[in-house]
């Protein structure tokens, strides 16, 4: 990655979104690009990079910076312009999934959805690379917040171009409290 253009002219709130998590889900600099004196731009972007929780998965390391393991089959053209302002074509797969071991057992996931229409995934916790936990605890951290706990496969819907960032940690059962706890 070379520069993050979160706050910049044309990416919309699921580009903003998607582009942050993706910078976050492979540890790259976190360096913004946008204009930090445009109030507007600032306050439109501040509840992305703000979230403590994605920059906690991209400050941390557990012996991998995170990377895709798993993608779509068909291949879709995004617009791009290139250094000369014309549009080009850049194919991608039309959607991605990458993971990010964390401390502590946890894994981060980013699914991102590069297609232009919505999309229903299923991610299978046997796939993501590291997963060791049956159940699963989800946390999801657009919406900072926890989801059910999972067996074997979470379901999600993603909007066109947006991305859903969860970290998945070994659900346990609360255990008595004790004067010794």
């Amino acid at each position: 990655p070379d520069m993050l253009e979160v706050g910049v002219d044309g990416l919309n709130d699921a580009e903003t979104r998607s582009h942050f998590g993706a910078w976050c889900i492979v540890s790259s600099p976190l360096t913004l690009s946008h204009d930090v004196n445009d109030d507007s731009v600032s306050d439109a972007v501040w509840p992305v990079i703000s979230n403590k929780e994605a920059i906690a998965v991209n400050q941390a390391w557990a012996g991998h910076s995170g990377s895709p393991f798993k993608e779509s089959g068909r291949w879709i053209a995004l617009k791009k312009k290139d250094w000369n302002g014309r549009w080009v074509d850049v194919w991608v797969p039309s959607w991605q999934f990458f993971y990010k071991p964390l401390p502590g057992g946890k894994v981060a996931v980013l699914l991102m959805n590069h297609a232009g229409w919505d999309e229903d995934f299923t991610l299978y916790t046997h796939d993501v690379p590291g997963i060791e936990c049956h159940p699963c605890r989800v946390r999801d951290v657009w919406a900072r917040s926890d989801r059910d706990d999972v067996e074997g496969e979470l379901k999600t819907r993603v909007t066109s171009h947006d991305s859903a960032f969860f970290v998945l940690s070994p659900a346990r059962e609360a255990q008595p409290r004790t004067l010794l706890a």
